[in-house]
C-alpha cells in the first residue's frame, strides 16, 4: 500500500475463532439456492462479523506505519471434506461435497487452501447464496508444486463451497483438499466505504477517460493483487529482453510479498470502470462498476527484491489468460531524469486510475520524487504501482508519500535504475544483452494453445494440461475450439457382468450392454453378474459347453462345474481314472558322494489312450517336489528335448539328469522316432536349480498326432504291468527323501474323446537291484518271468555265477574271498553271499563250502 517507510512488519489482529453452526434446514443465513440444494441440509460455518470500529483505527495506524493495505480479516481454520460439510450426489450421479461459510453483512469473502491436490475428476466451485456471484471451476489444472490454492474474492456474506468428483476419487479429495484460511472482507474490491467520503478520491481519473487513451497498452500491464487472503497492493507486468511473455511482475518491497507467502498471490486484471467518471465529481468518488472476474491464481515465485529501492520482482506460476489481453510493460534503466511522470494504480484497492505529473521528476538517491500531481493522485492500495516516463516506459514503483486529492503533496518511487543491479537485471535481461530500455509488449498467443478438461476450456500451459489429464489443443483459443462433450458418458454394464466406463448410450447399446446413466462410473454401479456356465455331459460321448447348472439338469446331463470346458473333461466314466505310478531305476547312479536314487514317473491311462499335456492352473497347481531337491546336470535341461544321449559317454551323469517329458526319454524320442515336446507358461528357473517345479498357468505338451503321447506297457514299482505314458525321470538326493507330484493330465481316449483329471502321487525310496541293466528291478524280472531264479536266492540266473563263495568274482574260491568277507564281517556289502543283508557266519560257511571249487 502507499506508505511512508519500507517497514514490512504486520500487526496481527489476534485469532478469530470460527464456530460450526448446527445443521439446520432454515439457517438464519439461508437465502436463494443457486446450486440446486433446496431441501438439503448443508452445514454452515459462521465466522464473527469484523469489529469495524477497531479496524478503522488500526488501519490508520497501519497506513502511518507504512504497512500494506489490509482488506479482510483472516481466520485460520482446518476444514476438510472429512471433518466438515456433507456428501451427496448430483442429479447426474456424481459425488458432491458441500459446505457453507459466511459472516453476516460482510461485502466479500475469499478462501485459502493450503492443502490442494485435486484429482482429475474433481471440480470445485463457489457460489454466493444470494445468487449474484460464482467462481470456478477449479480443477486438477490448478494443482501447483507448492500444493496450495488461494481464490479470488467472491461478493456476498454466505458462500456455498461445492466439490464434485467420481466415486473412485472421493478418498483423493478427502486427503488432498484442506481449507485453512477463511478471510472475511470489509473494504476494497467494490466494498462500501467504511469511513471517509469516497471509495477512492474523486480527483482520480478513470483509465477509460480520454486522458488515458494514449496509455492503453500500459494500462493493460497493471494489476491489483492480494496475498495471504487479506493484504493487497498494485503492480505491473514487465517485458524482458527475450520478449517471450515470461510473467514477471514488479511491485514494492514494503508491500511484504516474499518467499513465505508468494504462493498465495492472486492478481486481478482489467478491474476498471466501464465509463469515464468526471474527475472531482461525486460519481468519481462513488461506487464504480468494475468487474473482478479476470483473475490469475496459482501464486508466484519470488525472484528478486531490495529495500534500498523498495522493489520486489516475482514470476507468476500461471500466465494470464490471453483473453484478458494483459500487456508486458516496457522499461528504462537509464538514470536520465524523466521530464514527466504518469502513474497507473488501484487507489484504495478500487477501479484502476491514471495520474499525471507534467513537470520533471526529482532525483533523490535511489528514488524518483513526484513533487505534486497535476492530474489525479495516489492513495493506500496504490503502493507498488508503476510510474512511466513520457516514452511509455516504467522507471520505478510507488514507495510512499503524502499526496492526496485535497493537497499538493509529494509521492516517492523506487528507481528501476537503482534496482537493476540489485537482482532485477538478472531476470529482465538474463541473456546479458545490455539493453538500456525496451518497449511495451502487447498480449500475444499466451500458452500456444488451450486445454480441454471436463467439458471446459482453460488457458493454461501445456504441461499443466497434461498433468491434470486434459486434452491439449495447440494453436487454438477457447473461442475457436469446442471442448464440450458431444454426448454424455457413463458406465455400461456388459452381458458378461463386466463394466466399461466413459461410454455413450449408443456405444453401450452397440456392445449389447445396459447404460447406467450420465455421469455414472464403474466404481459407482454394480453390474448384474450372469449365472456361471460350464461343461455339460449329455452322454458318455456328448459334451456341450456354456451350459448353466439348471440348463444341464433340464437336458438330463451331468454338470461338470463352473468354468469347465468340454476340451478338458471326460464324459465317459466307464474306463478307469488316470493314476500316477513310479518305477525306481537305480541307486547311486551319479558320480557324487551324496546318496541319490533315480525314478521314472508314469501316467497310467489304459491301453489305447494317450496323454497330450501335463498342466497346471489356478485351481490345480502343477507341483513337483523332493525333500532334498533334484539333481540337475549343467549339460542338460528341464525337459527331455534338452537331453542329448550322445553326451552320455563323456558326461555319464547326464543320463540321470532330472527332466519332464511325455513318452520320450531324451531328444531322440527314445523309444519313439522323434521328440516333439513343447511347453508354455512355465518358469523353469527354480527346477533348473534343483528345487521345486510349480506352475499355476502352464503346461508341457505334445500334439494329438505325436505318437510319443500314446500309452505303452510299463512295469511299476510293485512289479505289476500297466499301460501309461512316461512324464518324468527324476534323480533325488538322500535315500529318505519323499517325492510328490500334483498335476492335471489332459488326454484322449481310444475314441478320441478328451479328458482332464487332477492326479496326485507321493512315494519314497525302495532298494532295488538291476543286475541285467534292463531298467526293471531284478525282483520284477523274476516276478514277471522275464528272468529265472533257479536257486531262489533273489538273483536272476543270468546274473548268478553259480558259485556264491566266489566273493571277488575271479572264478575260484580262495583265501582272498575269505579275507573279503572277514573285512566286512558284521556289516553288509561284499561277502554277503546269501544276500540276507549282512555278512555273518553263514556267509563264511558258504565260502568254506565252496573253497577250492568253481
Amino acid at each position: 500500500m502507499k506508505s511512508h517507510s519500507p517497514s514490512t512488519s504486520v500487526v496481527a489482529l489476534g485469532a478469530i475463532a470460527a464456530f460450526l453452526a448446527c445443521m439446520f434446514p432454515q439457517s438464519a443465513m439461508a437465502k436463494n439456492d443457486p446450486a440446486g440444494v433446496s431441501g438439503l441440509i448443508v452445514p454452515v460455518i459462521e465466522f464473527p462479523t469484523p469489529d469495524y470500529a477497531f479496524l478503522e483505527q488500526d488501519d490508520i495506524r497501519r497506513d502511518l506505519d507504512g504497512l500494506p493495505m489490509r482488506f479482510a480479516v483472516p481466520n485460520a481454520t482446518l476444514i476438510t471434506p472429512v471433518n466438515s460439510g456433507i456428501w451427496d450426489r448430483t442429479i447426474e450421479g456424481r459425488l458432491r461435497w458441500q459446505l457453507r461459510v459466511g459472516s453476516k453483512g460482510v461485502p466479500h469473502i475469499n478462501l485459502g487452501f493450503e492443502e490442494w491436490n485435486m484429482p482429475t475428476s474433481g471440480v470445485l466451485t463457489l457460489d454466493s447464496m444470494d445468487g449474484t456471484n460464482s467462481l470456478g471451476p477449479y480443477t486438477a489444472l490448478d494443482n501447483q508444486n507448492h500444493g496450495e490454492l488461494w481464490l479470488p474474492v467472491i461478493t456476498g456474506d454466505d458462500i456455498l463451497i461445492s466439490i464434485t468428483c467420481d466415486d473412485e476419487d472421493r478418498e483423493a479429495v478427502e486427503n488432498g483438499i484442506a481449507l485453512t484460511s477463511v478471510n472475511i472482507g470489509y473494504r476494497g474490491f467494490g466494498a462500501a466505504k467504511l469511513y471517509g467520503a469516497d471509495r477512492s478520491g474523486s480527483c482520480n481519473i478513470d483509465v477509460v477517460c480520454p486522458e488515458g487513451d494514449p496509455w492503453q497498452a500500459e494500462i493493460a500491464c497493471v494489476g491489483l493483487y492480494a496475498y495471504s487472503g487479506f493484504l493487497a497492493c498494485t503492480g505491473s507486468m514487465l517485458n524482458n529482453t527475450a520478449q517471450d511473455e515470461t510473467p514477471f511482475f514488479l511491485t514494492a518491497d514494503h508491500c511484504g510479498l516474499n518467499t513465505g507467502n508468494d504462493q498465495s498471490m492472486v492478481v486481478y486484471w482489467n478491474y476498471q470502470n466501464s465509463y469515464c467518471r468526471v474527475p472531482n465529481s461525486g460519481d468519481s468518488g462513488g461506487n464504480g462498476n468494475g468487474n473482478l472476474n479476470q483473475a490469475t491464481t496459482g501464486g508466484a515465485v519470488f525472484r528478486a527484491g531490495s529495500s534500498n529501492s523498495d522493489f520486489t520482482l516475482v514470476e507468476l506460476n500461471n500466465s494470464p489468460n490471453p483473453n484478458y489481453n494483459v500487456g508486458y510493460c516496457g522499461w528504462d534503466r537509464r538514470t536520465v531524469t524523466p521530464q514527466e511522470g504518469i502513474g497507473i494504480h488501484h487507489p484504495n484497492l478500487e477501479e484502476k486510475r491514471i495520474s499525471f505529473e507534467n513537470d520533471p521528476l526529482s532525483s533523490q538517491g535511489s528514488y524518483w520524487r513526484v513533487n505534486d500531481w497535476d492530474g489525479g493522485t495516489t492513495e493506500p492500495g496504490s503502493s507498488g504501482s508503476p510510474i512511466f516516463s513520457p516514452d511509455h516506459r516504467v522507471v520505478g514503483q510507488l514507495f510512499g508519500g503524502l499526496a492526496a486529492c485535497n493537497n499538493n503533496e509529494y509521492d516517492v518511487y523506487g528507481k528501476l535504475s537503482s534496482s537493476w543491479n540489485s537482482g532485477l537485471g538478472n531476470w529482465l535481461d538474463s541473456a546479458g544483452t545490455g539493453e538500456q530500455f525496451i518497449e511495451t509488449l502487447g498480449s500475444g498467443a499466451g500458452n500456444g494453445g488451450v486445454c480441454c478438461l471436463q467439458g471446459g476450456c482453460y488457458n493454461v500451459p501445456e504441461s499443466t494440461c497434461t498433468n491434470a489429464g486434459g486434452t491439449w489443443q495447440p494453436d487454438e483459443t477457447c473461442a475457436s475450439v469446442d471442448c464440450s462433450d458431444p454426448e454424455p458418458v457413463g458406465a455400461c454394464c456388459l452381458a458378461d457382468g463386466s463394466c466399461s466406463g466413459n461410454q455413450t448410450s449408443d456405444q453401450c447399446a452397440a456392445a449389447d450392454g445396459t447404460w447406467q446413466g450420465e455421469g455414472t462410473s464403474c466404481g459407482s454401479v454394480n453390474c448384474p453378474q450372469p449365472e456361471p456356465t460350464g461343461a455339460c455331459c449329455i452322454s458318455s460321448l456328448t459334451c456341450n459347453d456354456n451350459y448353466t447348472s439348471a440348463e444341464c439338469s433340464a437336458a438330463g446331463g451331468d454338470y461338470q462345474g463352473d468354468n469347465t470346458d468340454c476340451a478338458f473333461v471326460n464324459c465317459d466314466t466307464s474306463g478307469g481314472s488316470v493314476e500316477f505310478f513310479h518305477a525306481i531305476v537305480g541307486t547311486n547312479l551319479l558320480s557324487v558322494d551324496q546318496d541319490n536314487w533315480t525314478v521314472d514317473i508314469y501316467a497310467s491311462v489304459g491301453p489305447g489312450n494317450r496323454v497330450d499335456a501335463v498342466a497346471g492352473n489356478s485351481i490345480q497347481e502343477k507341483l513337483l517336489t523332493s525333500t532334498y531337491g533334484f539333481y540337475q546336470d549343467p549339460n542338460g535341461g528341464p525337459t527331455s528335448v534338452s537331453i542329448n544321449p550322445n553326451f552320455y559317454s563323456f558326461v555319464p551323469d547326464l543320463e540321470w539328469d532330472s527332466r519332464v517329458t511325455i513318452g520320450a526319454l531324451d531328444q531322440t524320442g527314445n523309444p519313439f522316432d522323434a521328440n516333439n515336446l513343447g511347453d508354455v507358461g512355465i518358469n523353469w528357473t527354480t527346477f533348473e536349480n534343483g528345487g521345486t517345479l510349480a506352475a499355476d498357468n502352464g503346461t508341457w505338451y505334445v500334439l494329438p498326432t505325436d505318437s510319443q503321447g500314446d500309452a505303452v506297457p510299463f512295469i511299476e514299482q510293485d512289479c505289476s504291468s500297466k499301460y501309461g505314458v512316461l512324464i518324468a525321470r527324476l534323480t533325488a538326493f538322500e535315500l529318505d527323501a519323499e517325492i510328490s507330484i500334483d498335476a492335471l493330465i489332459q488326454g484322449r481316449d481310444s475314441l478320441g474323446n478328451t479328458f482332464q483329471e487332477a492326479v496326485s502321487h507321493s512315494f519314497t525310496y525302495e532298494a532295488v537291484e538291476d543286475c541285467n541293466d534292463n531298467g526293471i528291478s531284478d525282483t520284477c524280472d523274476i516276478a514277471n518271468g522275464t528272468s529265472q531264479d533257479s536257486d531262489g536266492n533273489g538273483i536272476p540266473d543270468e546274473c548268478d555265477s553259480g558259485c556264491p563263495g566266489d566273493v571277488d568274482g575271479d572264478g575260484d574260491v580262495d583265501v582272498n574271498d575269505v579275507l573279503a568277507a572277514l573285512a566286512n564281517y558284521g556289516g553288509s556289502g561284499e561277502g554277503d553271499v546269501d544276500n540276507d543283508g549282512d555278512v555273518d557266519v553263514n556267509d563264511l560257511l558258504q565260502i568254506l563250502a565252496d573253497y577250492g571249487g568253481c
